[in-house]
């Protein structure tokens, strides 16, 4: 599981601290009466939420005609700026469905659509 909105990382939370403490725990304590398990959480990420009022997403709807916006299952910063009162989106060319694997590519058409998109970004911020 992923997490994309904080509802989503109490769940998964919920669905490992039950999985641990019904099925895990009593076969390993079963094995050795003094085993047992400790969860340290290393790092949490709120995820970016889609908001009512994002400076950053009107600028990047005006300069891209786009006219919509959606959370997707991968971590980033972004949530951590929200978080911090900074207006932010993520976007760029390619697809998570090609990303971060093997062979991953960007289609030359969005990259070159991300440079139209940067040049309207750029005059519209100078």
């Amino acid at each position: 599981m992923s997490p994309v909105q904080p509802s989503d990382a109490a769940l998964v939370k919920e669905s490992l601290d039950t999985f641990v403490n019904r099925q895990l725990l009593p076969e390993m304590t079963a094995v050795s009466p003094s085993a047992g398990i400790e969860t340290n959480v290393v790092g949490e990420v709120e995820g970016l939420q889609v908001v009512a009022q994002s400076e950053a997403r009107d600028i990047v709807y005006e300069i891209t005609g786009a006219n919509g916006a959606d959370v997707v299952a991968f971590g980033t910063e972004a949530g951590l700026f929200q978080e911090a009162g900074v207006s932010n989106i993520i976007c760029g060319p390619g697809s998570i469905e090609q990303a971060h694997k093997p062979n991953e590519f960007v289609d030359i058409d969005q990259l070159k659509s991300c440079l139209k998109m940067l040049s309207r970004l750029q005059a519209k911020l100078v």
